[in-house]
């Protein structure tokens, strides 16, 4: 015989004898029960008349034993760093339960937690890299320059000068000719990387394509989800392409992970820096040189102004800034690229939100793609170079502000690619 179901059944027949008017007394006469069975099921039917009369979990609401939720949110941090490899403290080693205690102990964390306890958080988190999700065989879909101002890309290296004073230098670098454009801010800003997305294309020019890694100056911050950043917005604006990469993967933007190397040996580790205007009225000197005298490995003896030499090039004139605005920008007509590697639930985040891909593509990366002016959000599979993207799915983005055509003056002649990025 099922008890479960029996008991199950008493009480459901003392309450339904209860509303037909029969006495509590003889109800539990009958049943073989006390009345104060009776009354903990009338009280709970009073509570909520569609109970199932299941027994309720006797666990207790809180367990002393329970780590802090400041213990789960060090641990998401330390793996977060160690993964990024991003100092020169962190790029060997490895990045698993052992490690990050010994990290968390350097940091005389209290409670320090166990093990066990550290990978149930990560696994909690989505931070694991179970078989799959871990292979290096995985298909990266590298953004192609076929010729200048193709593909520019963005990135932030912070330094410091005597007296602690941070400097934010952001360095732009044309794919293809490998041309750049610096400039120091004091702040690590969406108001800083506009002011110097507007002097580099008007310097170097209009890219069809901007790579952006995703620090919250440039994707617009990781808190509010559905966000479409200054930046975003400014790109989009001038008739360019953002393009955004993978979390925590900073080879992807080799190009200017490697300027960024030769930036410090060549200019920054040279001299001794007073202040932020002294850093200002050095670079052009570096600037001069890199472009007319250093031939980068990848340019077959080219300097990056041969490179450029004779190329017609679209720059951000001084009548298109004026159509600019200085406040909030709106929503204009446009694509936006996000490369994701999709994690072992399925799922990719892109805007502070999370997307459903697929199981089947545990591992592998994708390409999400927002048509601001359709609404639409497509996912898009490419398994090598040889093939062609495949669409995998197809969402509505909805967009809750007027979305603007692009403005007559920031149209070009030059079509974009795509079979390089279909939408």
């Amino acid at each position: 015989m099922n008890t479960t179901t029996t008991e199950h059944a008493l009480r459901r027949e003392a309450i339904r004898r209860r509303l037909q008017g029969e006495r509590r007394c003889v109800i539990c006469r009958d049943l073989g029960r006390t009345t104060r069975w009776f009354d903990k099921w009338w009280a709970e039917y009073q509570r909520n008349p569609s109970t199932d009369f299941c027994d309720h979990s006797r666990a207790p609401h809180t367990s002393p034993q329970a780590m802090p939720a400041t213990v789960a949110h060090a641990v998401i941090e330390v793996r977060q760093v160690l993964e990024a490899a991003a100092t020169p403290d962190t790029r060997y080693g490895l990045i698993g339960a052992g490690a990050i205690q010994g990290r968390l102990a350097e940091l005389q964390l209290c409670p320090l937690p166990s093990l066990p306890t550290i990978q149930r958080i990560l696994q909690q988190h989505e931070l694991t890299h179970p078989v799959g999700a871990g292979q290096i065989t995985a298909y990266y879909p590298w953004p192609l320059a076929w010729d200048v101002n193709i593909v520019q890309a963005t990135d932030i290296i912070t330094r410091h000068v005597r007296g602690g004073e941070a400097i934010e230098n952001f360095h732009t670098i044309d794919h293809y000719s490998h041309a750049v454009w610096l400039t120091q801010h004091a702040e690590q800003t969406s108001a800083a990387t506009r002011t110097h997305l507007l002097k580099t294309w008007a310097k170097l020019g209009l890219p069809l394509l901007h790579q952006f890694d995703n620090e919250g100056a440039f994707c617009g911050g990781h808190t509010h989800p559905h966000i479409l950043g200054q930046v975003v917005r400014l790109s989009l604006f001038c008739g360019v392409e953002p393009w955004f990469t993978p979390v925590y993967e900073a080879k992807r933007n080799y190009h200017i992970e490697t300027f960024h190397s030769l930036w410090v040996k060549s200019f920054w580790s040279r001299y001794r820096f007073r202040d932020l205007a002294h850093v200002q009225s050095e670079i052009p000197f570096f600037w001069h040189w890199y472009h007319y005298h250093y031939r980068p490995p990848t340019l077959n003896g080219c300097t990056p102004a041969q490179m450029r030499r004779g190329v017609a090039v679209v720059r951000l004139t001084h009548d298109q800034q004026c159509l600019i605005s200085s406040g909030r920008l709106p929503v204009t007509a446009g694509r936006l690229h996000i490369l994701r590697r999709v994690n072992s639930a399925g799922d990719i985040e892109l805007l502070n939100e999370t997307w459903p891909v697929g199981s089947k593509w545990v591992g592998e990366y994708v390409r999400a793609t927002i048509n601001t002016a359709a609404q639409r959000l497509t996912i898009w599979h490419q398994p090598d170079a040889d093939s062609a993207w495949r669409l995998l799915k197809t969402r509505q983005f909805r967009i809750a502000e007027t979305v603007h055509d692009l403005l007559p003056a920031f149209r070009r002649n030059r079509e974009r690619c795509r079979d390089c990025w279909p939408d």
